[in-house]
């Protein structure tokens, strides 16, 4: 459904509202109290109240209606043109001109904003394109929240690819803000989209986004992240590379956080250590949930400083919906951090849904699929021509 244009302008009502009301106001307290008070030089407020919600045509009509009635009132009080009455009207005049161009600039102000967020949906679109609800053997629900007002995008990331027999998710936080990260989260989606179909494995496909990064040639970036692979059988396979653990949420009752054995540096350090990580596994039941999550969810501080106890609150991941559970998450994470997150936050629900396992007479293989032993080398990923010096990838 089409989201309805922005408007920076306010109904007419609205709009004229607080002018108006504050010149009634006015009016009123200058007929109880008396001419001797001298409240003709509070009309020109009226202006100035309507510039905060109103265009500067509007501004200038309120503006007209605040002269009126000041001139009137005036000549009530025999006022109008003496010095007194003379004043009050150039100060409201001179504060009409001044509100109509302050208004001038935030209605230009509010329609560059609102071409930036629609800019922003639309790379949001690109980027983090809506996950598939149903994979076969995963119902998923994801969520993203920028930590930056009004915008829509940041470096945390995630991504579904279905697969034979299974499917593959991928979720990451780049390391730093702004437009780099941005683009360093689209080089690693770009590679994960294209190795998850035809990878032998995870480690095929961690491999293919090392190469992207580094053919990108990212300098003092990195990317946390974590690879997962669920196939039909409920056999859950994930890589960490540096990426907060993810908590897994028993049908039965009964929660854990998936630590890895080993977990391998971020995308863009292996120099610092070059083994690959050791893959965690697990086996899942029907209706056990997964949830997949980003540092700005699990470094979520309150007014203490105290982290966000994510394992106390399994709860709110245990109902109906995928999509309710991760909205009742993010009210309370804000909930806890009272002034609102200071980082951005990815989150991904999955929920196991058994099916029959099929060979090839079914037309459903297993993960992963096997090529006669065959595993993809340096030679095979076209290193003889990569644009790459001393690649710490080639071991």
């Amino acid at each position: 459904m089409r989201k309805p244009a922005f408007s920076a302008w306010p109904t007419w009502p609205a709009a004229l509202c607080p002018g108006i009301v504050a010149a009634v106001v006015i009016t009123a307290c200058d007929a109880l109290l008396g001419e001797s008070v001298g409240l003709l030089a509070l009309y020109a407020v009226c202006p100035a109240l309507t510039a905060c919600c109103a265009s500067p045509r509007r501004v200038a009509v309120c503006g007209a209606f605040a002269m009126v009635l000041c001139a009137a009132v005036a000549a009530y009080d025999d006022l109008l043109f003496t010095r007194r009455g003379l004043v009050a009207l150039g100060s409201v005049f001179l504060v009409s001109v001044a509100s109509a161009v302050a208004a001038h600039a935030r209605v230009q102000q509010e329609q560059r904003a609102a071409q930036q967020r629609r800019i922003s949906e639309f790379v949001q679109g690109v980027i983090l394109a809506p996950v598939p609800g149903d994979t076969g053997p995963a119902a998923i629900a994801a969520s993203y929240l920028s930590a930056t007002e009004d915008a829509r995008i940041g470096g945390d990331f995630y991504e579904v690819v279905p697969v034979r027999g299974g499917v593959r998710v991928l979720i990451g936080d780049v390391q730093g803000k702004g437009l780099n990260a941005v683009r360093t989260a689209s080089v690693t989606l770009s590679a994960f989209r294209l190795s998850a179909h035809d990878a032998v494995d995870l480690d095929g496909v961690a491999f293919s986004i090392s190469c992207a990064l580094h053919r990108r040639g990212v300098e003092e970036q990195f990317v946390t992240a974590i690879l997962a692979e669920l196939d039909d059988a409920g056999r859950l396979t994930m890589l960490s590379f540096g990426h907060p653990p993810p908590l897994i949420v028993r049908a039965g009752g009964g929660h854990e956080l998936a630590h890895p054995p080993s977990p391998a540096m971020p995308f863009g350090l292996e120099w610092l250590d070059p083994d690959p990580p050791e893959p965690t596994r697990v086996d899942l039941a029907a209706g056990d949930r997964v949830l997949l999550y980003t540092d700005g969810l699990a470094e979520a501080r309150d007014a203490e400083d105290a982290f966000y106890p994510l394992v106390q609150r399994v709860s709110l991941l245990r109902g109906e919906s995928l999509d309710d559970c991760l909205v009742e998450l993010r009210r309370d994470v804000d909930d806890h951090t009272s002034a609102g997150v200071d980082d951005d936050s990815a989150l991904m629900l999955l929920e196991y849904r058994e099916r029959e396992e099929t060979d090839d007479a079914g037309n459903r293989p297993l993960l992963p699929l096997q090529l006669d032993g065959h595993r993809h080398g340096p030679r095979d990923r076209s290193c003889s021509v990569c644009s790459v010096q001393d690649c710490p990838l080639v071991r």
